[in-house]
């Protein structure tokens, strides 16, 4: 699944990248996006930018570089209350 693909809302882990933009890869380095890291959904506008959330890092991704990312969705944990 592509990062824009993910709705407001989603947890998703980062599996990689596609393309050979190494500038591009840097950049996402720069600002603390790797591979492995889990990231929110912050909002996603209709054919406008997507935020995302990195611990305490938001950051805005175009459409384009949000379809380069290639993310797994991360399942939220459900507990019980024992009784």
């Amino acid at each position: 699944m592509r990062l824009s693909e993910a709705k407001t809302g989603d947890l998703v882990r980062i599996k990689g990248f596609e393309g050979g933009c190494e500038k591009f890869k840097s950049r996402l380095d720069a600002l603390g996006i790797r591979i492995g890291d889990i990231v929110e959904v912050k909002s996603k506008a209709f054919l406008g930018p997507i935020e995302i959330k990195n611990e305490n890092i938001d950051v805005a991704l175009c459409r384009g570089q949000a379809e380069k990312i290639i993310v797994k969705p991360i399942t939220p944990i459900k507990f019980r209350r024992s009784s």
